[in-house]
């Protein structure tokens, strides 16, 4: 495709405020949201309805949402809804990704055919006032002065020249519109090819995913995955997906072999081909400086805006879609013939960041980090956790729950207090600390403490703290982000295995790299807070890190007094949140005595903290489905003792210590202690210790003077006791 030359051509009858080349479910959400909003749209698209397009048909959780709220679920009644997804990984196992960790009405994903599922969204956008061309082939973009103001289409055996306020490119992976105006790259596509098999039997409901996937003779890991999304009780939609370009010609020997393998695994597995095998270009170039030029945008497979671990496109095709039209609409509000779009490449980079952005010039990263999902598989150590949740679970669902200790506090902060600007600064500037230089831990960097709402995190602490100071200190967005990152540098030192297994290497290699990169960018930018800032996070750090240090000491120890282990609980969790109510007051310029209470403060809300998740942790209540708690059991198999387990050591006879002491446990040894811990009356005895230090923690507080600022923490120091979000009526009532 080039840009428009001299063929004759006749002008369209009526300027557009944007034309949508593409009608598949990113051009049709652009479309559909702009016409929602009345602006005059025309959306083309070369085909006519309804066609089908090479694709997995998986519809996530976040896709559903968007599909609810733009009318369309109504028209996809036979759709295959799954409660989830069961990744596969070679060699290691599986594990199930479930949604009905957030009960509700979209608690799960559907699997859809592209041409119901096209068509559905083509029909409702029509419905809502979009113009719609078929068979309607976009030949050239139209541009003038440096600036993309329309398109030439071919219909009906002539030319005709579509003038708009802007363009949106939504034709596709190969996008030739994008390719005209210099957004596209040459080259830097992978390829996905896919079928459908019948008469299967034992398909689970559940999108199924396998990592990753190797040639014949299994001699060489393939950046690649495999996939059997079922569309009925007998029917799947299967395919592979390879991201590295060059590898096209390899693609049918992988499938071949991908299929074979499921075949010998499953016996029940058989199958029978319905149609051909159909291919399509996976896109791996997601760069958002190239989704945006004047007059221009691009969306969906277009933009490169594709997960590479699974193949999903669909919620990134329509989320995309959606963000074009509302930064197209503001535009136009500013200047209806011009509108300024360029800030939708900053929109996509807030959103998509880390593992959208690499593409190939990064696929030896996305090695790396296979082999780490490979290696660290079967861990339930948090940053392995977070790192399977970051890459392969970006939509939502999944591990979030298990490790999502903390809830939204919004509620409990008083009126007056705007702290979530500044929380989403943090954010920002955490994200795009890590960029740079690996871009996938950019997600993994805003993954730990989850969304949304306001959480009860170091950021949170310190910008509460400023308030006895002067709250608009010019450096408190990069403390805040030094403290989070300083966070967890730490937690991903808890990947670090003691003795090295075969597997562990791997895993090791990525929670060293990955504290260290973390570290380092956490002291850069608390520099601004100068020396004292820098010291107050190195000896926080040193002190969590000695803490875990004497922790492992103690692994399996059954012996340990509770005196020795409230110190480490002092080391670890409480220098912890003592730093960011110390650091947020020394950097505001609030008073000595005010500094000395709110980290005395921070300490003693710290251990409330942690006696409280120990509790929550043993009796199941942060925990996925299963008779016993994951966390509990991983703590228990490592040997780790929390505060009710050293408890019901000394209030039963030996049969919990004989289990410790094998120091191997088993899942039905695991089930046994937890079930002695429970019985024993540990748990009350532990609540009681987590009131007394909360309320330390509120005596601290009556030494500050009286505001919002003050409310707020009496709240969450409620909260961290009960991990109930009282009435905003109420804030603190238990304690002030």
């Amino acid at each position: 495709m080039k840009i428009v030359d001299a063929v004759d051509a006749v002008d369209a009858p009526d300027r557009y405020d944007a034309v949508v080349v593409g009608a598949g479910p990113a051009g049709c959400s652009a479309a559909y949201h702009l016409a929602v909003r009345g602006r005059r749209v025309l959306l083309l698209d070369a085909q006519r309805f309804p066609r089908d397009k090479p694709c997995g048909d998986a519809v996530t959780q976040r896709a559903v949402r968007i599909l609810d709220a733009m009318g369309v679920l109504g028209s996809l009644p036979h759709a295959e809804r799954m409660r989830g997804m069961r990744v596969h990984m070679r060699d290691r196992g599986r594990r199930d990704f479930l949604y009905e960790a957030y009960p509700g009405s979209d608690s799960h994903c559907l699997i859809v055919p592209r041409a119901v599922l096209d068509e559905a969204v083509r029909t409702r956008t029509a419905a809502v006032g979009a113009e719609l061309w078929e068979e309607a082939a976009v030949t050239a973009p139209i541009v003038e002065g440096g600036r993309v103001v329309g398109v030439r289409v071919h219909r009906d055996g002539r030319f005709i020249d579509v003038r708009a306020a802007a363009v949106v490119a939504a034709d596709g992976a190969r996008s030739p519109l994008a390719s005209a105006v210099g957004l596209r790259p040459e080259g830097d596509l992978g390829v996905g090819i896919r079928g459908y098999l019948t008469d299967l039997r034992g398909l689970p409901d559940l999108q199924e995913v396998f990592l990753s996937l190797d040639d014949v003779a299994g001699r060489e890991l393939l950046p690649s995955f495999g996939w059997v999304n079922p569309t009925c009780a007998s029917q799947a939609n299967i395919g592979v997906g390879l991201f590295r370009p060059g590898y096209e010609g390899r693609a049918e020997e992988v499938l071949q072999n991908f299929l074979t393998r499921l075949g010998t695994g499953r016996q029940t597995f058989g199958g029978r081909l319905r149609g051909e095998w159909a291919t399509a270009p996976f896109p791996l170039d997601f760069a958002p400086d190239r989704c945006v030029a004047n007059g221009i945008l691009l969306v969906g497979d277009a933009a490169g805006l594709v997960n590479p671990f699974t193949g999903e496109g669909i919620s990134y095709a329509l989320e995309s879609g959606r963000t074009a039209a509302e930064v197209i609409d503001r535009g136009l509000i500013c200047d209806p013939v011009r509108p300024d779009l360029l800030d939708y490449a900053l929109l996509l980079e807030n959103s998509y960041s880390g593992w959208l952005t690499a593409g190939r010039r990064s696929a030896h990263r996305y090695q790396f980090v296979w082999r780490v999902l490979e290696s660290t598989f079967d861990s339930e150590r948090a940053p392995f956790a977070l790192c399977r949740r970051a890459v392969l679970l970006p939509e939502g669902t999944g591990e979030l729950r298990a490790h999502r200790t903390i809830g939204d506090v919004a509620a409990l902060l008083s009126p007056g207090l705007d702290v979530r600007t500044d929380l989403l600064g943090v954010g920002e500037l955490m994200t795009s600390a890590v960029r740079g230089e690996w871009p996938f831990l950019a997600r993994l960097a805003t993954s730990g403490w989850g969304d949304p709402g306001v959480q009860l995190r170091p950021a949170l602490l310190l910008l509460l703290a400023t308030h006895f100071g002067d709250p608009g200190t010019r450096c408190r967005i990069k403390l805040g982000a030094a403290i989070e990152l300083s966070a967890l540098a730490a937690l991903a030192q808890l990947g670090v295995e003691d003795t090295p297994t075969p597997h562990s290497g791997w895993g090791n290699r990525f929670a060293i790299l990955v504290s260290d990169l973390l570290m380092a960018k956490s002291l850069h930018l608390a520099g601004d807070g100068g020396p004292e800032a820098l010291e107050l996070i190195s000896r926080a750090v040193g002190k969590v890190c000695t803490g875990r240090i004497r922790e492992r000491r103690h692994a399996f120890d059954a012996g340990v007094s509770e005196d020795e282990h409230l110190s480490l609980v002092e080391l670890q969790t409480a220098s912890s949140f003592e730093l960011p109510c110390r650091l947020g007051a020394v950097v505001a310029g609030a008073e000595p005595p005010h500094v000395s209470a709110l980290a005395s403060y921070g300490r003693a809300l710290g251990v409330t903290f942690r006696l409280t998740e120990d509790i929550r942790i043993l009796t199941g209540v942060t925990g996925v489905t299963g008779p016993v708690d994951k966390d509990a059991g991983a703590a228990l198999r490592e040997g780790t003792l929390a505060h009710p387990v050293l408890v019901a050591l000394r209030r039963t006879q030996g049969r919990l210590a004989s289990l410790i002491h094998r120091g191997c446990l088993t899942a039905d040894d695991v089930d046994e202690a937890v079930a002695i811990v429970r019985g024993s009356g540990a748990l009350d005895l532990t609540m009681e210790l987590a009131r007394e230090q909360a309320g330390r923690a509120a005596e601290a507080l009556e030494a500050l003077p009286q505001g919002p600022a003050r409310a707020s923490l009496f709240a969450l120091t409620e909260y961290a006791l009960t991990r109930q979000v009282s009435e905003r009526a109420d804030l603190g009532s238990s304690f002030e």
